[in-house]
């Protein structure tokens, strides 16, 4: 097995995780990574700046849908918001941000409702519960049933099991093991990004994963810091 990184080095790119677990995860790391054919730290650099502002340093699998209606309307404006107007350095009208609309407002702190509405309809989810039940799960945040499917279809095919896809989502969500291996595919096989990061092609890296560059200057904190505990 090659060493991609040991606890201490984790520890020091993820301060809030314990010695022990960064010794779980380091073994974890060492072990998917490679035989997701991350066997260099030029390719595993970049999938480790991700995964750890991706899942706030190890510390979720989960994502968290417990909104309240004034964040709803900040990260869905176009769903959720109505547009509060001022006006810009020349007196002309503009956007200064966005309050609740009622729909915000009746799912106000309602996670199940908020995912089925927020998911319901897209990404493959065709049932009433399939945004919730396939909202984002693991270290990069598998969402949908079409991605899930992906991956269950992956995961079966590759270790001779018939697990079904609400098992598979479970796993992902509950356990490090899948968490990490779930990010590994859908990095290296999904996207498969593992050239771009050997050619430390960044920005496309993040835009892959990401539809964007959300979150941009925490990624690139964690890169940083990544490229600074591990040598070369």
């Amino acid at each position: 097995m090659i060493i991609l990184i040991t606890p201490e080095q984790l520890k020091l790119i993820c301060p809030t995780i314990s010695i022990g677990r960064a010794k779980e995860l380091a073994d974890m790391l060492n072990l998917i990574c490679e035989k997701y054919g991350m066997d260099t730290r030029d390719e595993f650099k970049e999938f480790l700046a991700n995964v750890a502002q991706e899942s706030g340093e190890f510390n979720h699998k989960t994502e968290n849908m417990n909104y309240t209606a004034e964040r709803m309307a900040q990260v869905w404006p176009a769903r959720y918001g109505t547009a509060i107007w001022g006006k810009d350095d020349k007196g002309k009208p503009k956007i200064i941000g966005y309050k609740p609309n009622a729909k915000a407002l009746s799912l106000h702190r309602k996670p199940v409702e908020i995912a089925n509405d927020v998911y319901g309809g897209r990404m493959g989810n065709t049932q009433p519960m399939d945004g919730h039940n396939f909202r984002g799960g693991g270290f990069i945040g598998l969402t949908g049933r079409e991605v899930y499917t992906l991956y269950q279809k992956f995961v079966n095919q590759r270790d001779n099991t018939n697990l079904t896809i609400e098992q598979v989502a479970n796993l992902v969500r509950t356990e490090d093991r899948w968490a990490l291996d779930s990010a590994a595919w859908f990095f290296s096989v999904l996207k498969g990004l593992n050239d771009e990061a050997e050619r430390d092609e960044w920005l496309k890296i993040v835009k892959s994963i990401n539809g964007g560059y959300i979150g941009l200057a925490d990624r690139n904190r964690y890169l940083a810091r990544v490229n600074q505990v591990l040598p070369e």
